[in-house]
């Protein structure tokens, strides 16, 4: 069955093409196929043809994902997610004047969103470090992997307890991992 394309009437076009999870660039197979006028299945051999022949297997794992979506009878269907260079290497084999312009607009959809992704974070360590100046340093000190004393040092509290509270905030908050 093939998937009728949709008129594209979104102020931002593309959060129509690409998506972003946990600070993650990606699109569908799905999306390929609705936008280039293809049948999805036509699509996902593609993408298998792809990562059968791919000699970097390493690469094709970090590149196509596959992933589920319910069709239209709520059934789970295959689907891959693909990265920026998982797309480009896909797209790479859709020929014509259409296929150009799509490829232009996923393109710079994903430097769209990679863009407004690094503002985002951007936004966040400013704000940190206007809200809990400290904050800042104790980040850097855990990514360079000072000690508790180390750190109460560069951010002139008294006790490492007090750092390890912060720590712990900062998890909380979803600003520091391990």
């Amino acid at each position: 069955m093939p998937i009728t394309p949709t008129k594209n009437t979104d102020l931002f076009p593309e959060t129509l093409l690409v998506d972003i999870v946990d600070g993650h660039t990606f699109t569908t197979s799905l999306k390929v196929a609705e936008h280039f006028r293809k049948q999805h299945k036509d699509v996902l051999k593609t993408i298998n043809k792809l990562i059968t022949e791919c000699p970097d297997k390493e690469f094709s794992e970090r590149n196509f994902a596959p992933a589920k979506y319910l069709d239209e009878q709520k059934k789970p269907r295959l689907m891959y997610k693909m990265t920026h260079d998982g797309f480009a290497l896909l797209a790479m084999g859709f020929t014509g004047k259409q296929a150009l312009q799509w490829k232009i607009d996923f393109l710079t959809a994903f430097r769209s969103m990679e863009t407004a992704l690094k503002a985002r974070v951007e936004r966040r360590a400013n704000a940190l470090g206007y809200l809990r100046r400290h904050w800042l340093t104790i980040e850097q000190a855990h990514d360079n992997g000072l000690s508790r004393r180390q750190t109460c040092a560069l951010t002139g509290h008294r006790s490492p307890d007090t750092i390890t509270a912060n720590k712990r905030r900062m998890r909380d908050a979803g600003l520091l991992h391990n």
